[in-house]
């Protein structure tokens, strides 16, 4: 069974329709404001979690990625790990983090560092 989906944007930007079509049931549609889009995508995130759990984790290297340019961020303590969180605003995905544990911590901020190295001119 193949259903087909179609995301429509309204001129104003302030809904969005998705229309389901396809499988020999008659043709649906939904209309969602900004928000109830965010939760859509936030739950479909939750079950897609849930569909991978005890699988590999993919490699991250060469992976296509969709950057979050000039978000808001935040480091704050986990309190369920006591590892580091780091969070921030993905505009598409909305509020999103991860925790690394201590030595993932040291490595992160020495890459951070050498990539901040790396940036600076060259001075003669």
């Amino acid at each position: 069974m193949s259903v087909d989906i179609n995301i429509k944007l309204s001129e104003d930007r302030e809904k969005t329709t998705l229309t389901f079509s396809g499988g020999g049931d008659p043709e649906a549609k939904i209309d969602l404001t900004q928000k109830e889009l965010e939760d859509l995508i936030r739950v479909l995130g939750i079950v897609h979690w849930s569909m991978a759990d005890g699988k590999p984790i993919p490699e991250i290297k060469g992976a296509q990625l969709k950057p979050a340019y000039q978000t808001k961020w935040a480091i704050q303590r986990d309190k369920d790990t006591l590892g580091t969180l780091l969070a921030f605003q993905h505009p598409g995905y909305g509020a999103v983090g991860f925790v690394l544990a201590d030595d993932q911590a040291k490595e992160f901020a020495k890459a951070l560092q050498k990539s901040v190295r790396l940036k600076k001119p060259i001075k003669n």
